[in-house]
């Protein structure tokens, strides 16, 4: 049986794979979440292969690291929210404003305009 968690993040890759083409390979963690069996089921449907670093090895995945480091400092203080949709819509903003406008260092723009670019140079979606 799925989990809340793994809910979560089933419905998320629905939805990039909705928006976008679903991608080769998908690196995470060894959360439970990940490592359930309806999320590798879902992976597999996908065609999606599944990348896990090691346990206890989190700068195997430096660029997610890297992403929720700064993530949460943009965010600030999680407790200063006076209800859950008041965070829900703090991080929505954050996650919008990280892809539409922030440059990202290794792209040199933000990963909508470099989404966009490589669709117009490649006829396909990143």
């Amino acid at each position: 049986m799925t989990n809340h968690s793994t809910q979560l993040i089933i419905n998320a890759l629905f939805s990039a794979a909705a928006n976008h083409s679903a991608p080769e390979i998908l690196h995470s963690d060894h959360g439970s979440e990940y490592a359930s069996a309806d999320y590798s089921t879902i992976c597999q449907s996908l065609n999606v292969r599944q990348s896990m670093s090691q346990p206890g090895c989190p700068w195997e995945n430096g660029y997610q690291e890297s992403f929720y480091s700064q993530f949460k400092i943009d965010l600030g203080d999680s407790d200063r929210f006076n209800s859950l949709g008041e965070l829900v819509y703090a991080i929505y903003k954050t996650v919008h404003l990280y892809n539409h406008s922030r440059i990202h260092s290794k792209l040199k723009m933000p990963p909508v305009l470099y989404s966009r670019q490589y669709q117009l140079e490649h006829g396909e979606c990143v």
